[in-house]
């Protein structure tokens, strides 16, 4: 069980104010970093910080592919000046502080600090199975955290061990928006973001998720994936 999470973050030399990320118990976080341009070729790097030293959790000279370690995933993607770090099945023990950094040969690393904070949270699932018929459809109900509830909603679809994409989210609470086969409702009242997906085929199968942008577009805005939906489509 999963859940993503990205920010964006501007590094500086030696680091700058602390940002803060909210992630749940049994879900991740996807974190993006920017750069200046004149770091493109640096191995980037994401570590734990502690009193003694801050402990690699994933690092790499790779560039635009991703690169997978352990629960960790990296993505440099040189074009835009940012890189992008997965963690996945959070627990409470992964609350700390980690630096977001380019390793430059034989000179201070730039970095920003990251202060993460896993959460239990009972009142919504984390996980849902859900089956339907070819030619048919199925409802999707996910219930979010009150942290949430302004937040732009979607739905997306993860392909590979970290790609999670979709093509819309919802800005606006109790309004229905189409996208092809899709349609997306969030009732803030309820806390509650509802996806009825039509004209099902056995090739929609696969693993969705349920997700939040928080203050995406800014510099410290994230998103977070809160219900894993299994989807199963079968023959009529």
């Amino acid at each position: 069980m999963k859940i993503l999470l990205i920010f964006t973050l501007l590094l500086i030399s030696g680091g700058e104010e602390t940002k803060v990320v909210t992630g749940y118990s049994g879900g991740g976080v996807l974190i993006k970093c920017r750069y200046e341009t004149q770091y493109s070729s640096n191995p980037k790097y994401f570590c734990k910080d502690s009193w003694s030293n801050c402990a690699d959790q994933i690092k790499t000279g790779v560039k635009n592919e991703w690169i997978n370690s352990g629960r960790f995933s990296l993505f440099d993607d040189t074009r835009a000046s940012q890189f992008w770090v997965l963690i996945t099945e959070l627990t409470v023990e992964d609350t700390g502080t980690y630096k977001c950094a380019v390793d430059i040969e034989f000179q201070l690393d730039v970095y920003t600090a990251v202060t993460l904070r896993v959460k239990e949270d009972q009142d919504y699932k984390q996980s849902i199975s859900v089956t339907g018929h070819e030619g048919g459809s199925v409802n999707i109900s996910c219930k979010y955290p009150q942290s949430h509830r302004i937040d732009p909603k979607f739905l997306c679809r993860r392909v590979g061990s970290a790609d999670c994409n979709y093509r819309t989210s919802v800005k606006e609470s109790r309004r229905w928006i189409k996208q092809g086969k899709f349609s997306l409702r969030d009732d803030r009242a309820k806390k509650i973001f509802t996806v009825i997906i039509n004209s099902l085929t056995e090739g929609d199968s696969g693993e969705y998720w349920c997700g939040a942008e928080s203050e995406w577009t800014s510099d410290h805005g994230y998103k977070i994936y809160i219900t894993q939906i299994n989807l199963r489509v079968t023959g009529e």
